[in-house]
């Protein structure tokens, strides 16, 4: 029997007796069967136990290219894909699991970009493991914006003030029912590794992704399912604790990637002196000081960097947003794109955008 011709069952069955096989024998499936028990498992077909299996010794075996387009066309069919009328969009996708080591500045690129007349979006969740960390999700709510904007209304704000936060629970309701199952695997599956790279906005032209990544297996992997979903180009970031932030006191490690140059993945690796951009290179990012509220320390600290303040934080702010600036715009050098950064922290534009949305949608 053919894999098209798989009931649910079967295909579950086959899979998990193909790949959980032992130590080092695990084999590959295709990606059309990886698909089929994916979309079984996010249309609750498939029993729990199975569906855990499943992701567990993919992890295991470790997926190959095609399992993973497989996945992730299953979770980017139950995706509502919604049009933003501007010609070009940045989707900022940091880890979903947040933060724990550091005050992460990254939910304020997007209204930094905004200011720099680049629209932009952010997607993500509240909460996820394995860290449960501080995500862009509970610094926007703490914030007192509302983080449940439907897709239709995203697409509205990235219009009207040029960025917006989009949550999973909206634009992917059934992937996001399968947290508890997460939860209870404890460790990183493949969902972890695709599910930043959903696109639930895109632009009339061109969408572009920007992602963080920490080990150097995978930019070839996020290179490649971007592309499948329809990206244009990606920026591929070797940011602190997986993130959009590359790390102060390091050279910058990143991958700028289209689909022309999509074959060779690891010539494209560019590594960047940062030290003569920056004025406080001694640690790698902010550190996250002792508090009983991280969410809350790290939205002040935004703020902070919003009104102009100096330090570490703005640093971070500065060079995380100003690469991207740098990565689209061939004109500009990475030393003239964080000074445009800088620019609009000072002249109150960077802040002007975040409280413009933040207010809108109270």
């Amino acid at each position: 029997m053919s894999e098209t011709q798989l009931s649910t069952d079967q295909a579950i069955k086959s899979a998990i007796q193909e790949i959980a096989v032992g130590p080092d024998r695990g084999r590959d499936i295709s990606a059309a069967l990886s698909q089929q028990v994916m979309r079984a498992i996010l249309d609750g077909e498939a029993d729990e136990v199975q569906a855990a299996v499943f992701l567990i010794a993919m992890r295991m075996k470790r997926e190959s290219l095609a399992e993973f387009s497989g996945i992730l066309t299953a979770l980017q069919s139950v995706v509502e894909v919604q049009t933003v009328a501007v010609p070009e969009l940045i989707c900022l996708a940091d880890p979903f699991d947040g933060f724990v080591r550091t005050q992460s500045m990254t939910p304020f690129i997007a209204p930094v970009l905004a200011a720099c007349g680049v629209p932009s979006m952010q997607h993500g969740v509240e909460s996820v493991g394995p860290k449960y960390g501080v995500t862009a999700h509970k610094v926007y709510r703490a914030a007192g914006m509302s983080v449940l904007a439907t897709a239709s209304s995203a697409a509205e704000q990235v219009q009207n003030h040029g960025w917006s936060y989009l949550d999973q629970s909206v634009y992917a309701p059934a992937l996001h029912q399968l947290q508890s199952l997460r939860g209870r695997i404890v460790k990183r599956t493949a969902l972890t590794t695709l599910e930043r790279l959903l696109m639930p906005l895109r632009a009339e032209r061109q969408t572009h992704l920007v992602l963080g990544y920490v080990h150097k297996a995978f930019p070839q992997v996020y290179a490649s399912m971007a592309m499948e979903c329809g990206y244009d180009s990606v920026v591929l970031i070797k940011g602190v604790e997986g993130g959009l932030a590359p790390a102060l006191n390091k050279p910058m490690r990143r991958f700028i990637i289209d689909a022309d140059r999509l074959h060779n993945v690891d010539e494209q690796k560019e590594i960047v002196d940062v030290s003569p951009i920056l004025s406080d290179t001694d640690v790698a990012g902010p550190p996250m000081r002792d508090s009983s509220d991280p969410v809350v320390q790290c939205l002040e600290t935004g703020l902070a960097v919003l009104r102009g303040e100096s330090g570490h934080a703005r640093e971070s702010l500065c060079l995380a947003a100003g690469q991207i600036l740098d990565s689209r715009d061939p004109t500009l050098s990475l030393s003239q794109a964080v000074e445009k950064v800088q620019v609009c922290l000072d002249n109150g534009s960077a802040k002007a955008h975040f409280d413009s949305l933040v207010h809108s949608c109270k």
